[in-house]
């Protein structure tokens, strides 16, 4: 029974550490990271009903565009692993939105490099993108939150930087994750790499 206890209140240290680890590493970042971090430790050590919900959101954070080798959350059942079956809506004002965006401004210039690329001889990624989304629009009869943007890549770079910066809803799965403004206009990137996938309309999107 006490070797029971004892590795009870270890896994319990190492998930609260884990949690410290992760936000610490993104939070270093941010003004008020002292206070923050308190913060969310506080919430999941005091109210069990947030515990699995806030480790789950938290994996997916930690595992956006993660680059090491181990992974911050190994922990079967509730907790790391289940959470990266399922998905995560973090909308602007929430502890872990702050976090996101952070992550995914840092890897601005890498999404644009791979709008870039060549989707066909004639056209990259980027404007490929506009042309689809206005295109797929008419054909379906319904308004685009793209309508009227003429179809260059220097136009798809620039959404892409206004989308970013005016985001105020993401939409992390384990493959891909989208990033909205108010706008209704998204993008779609790929989560673990920060790949280019696509422009989204947020009135189509069915997680909101």
């Amino acid at each position: 029974m006490n070797k029971i206890r004892k590795w009870i209140k270890y896994k319990t240290i190492w998930l609260l550490t884990g949690l410290i680890t992760v936000f610490g590493g993104i939070t270093t970042r941010l003004a008020t990271c002292t206070q923050q971090l308190t913060a969310v430790v506080t919430r999941v050590a005091t109210n069990p009903i947030n515990q699995t919900a806030a480790v789950e959101s938290a994996s997916f954070v930690a595992n956006l565009f993660y680059e090491g080798s181990d992974d911050p959350f190994m922990t079967p059942g509730a907790g790391g692993e289940v959470g990266k079956l399922t998905h995560v809506v973090l909308k602007k004002g929430e502890k872990l939105f702050g976090d996101a965006i952070v992550k995914i401004v840092g890897k601005t210039d890498e999404i644009i490099k791979s709008a870039r690329v060549w989707s066909s001889p004639q056209i990259q990624e980027g404007k490929r993108a506009i042309q689809k989304k206005i295109g797929h629009a008419k054909a379906n009869n319904y308004k685009s939150a793209f309508e009227n943007i003429d179809f260059t890549q220097e136009n798809a770079e620039k959404l892409i930087h206004e989308i970013i910066e005016e985001a105020d809803v993401v939409i992390i799965r384990p493959y891909l994750t989208k990033i909205y403004n108010s706008k209704g206009q998204g993008v779609s990137i790929e989560t673990q790499t920060a790949k280019f996938v696509g422009l989204v309309e947020r009135s189509l999107e069915k997680e909101l």
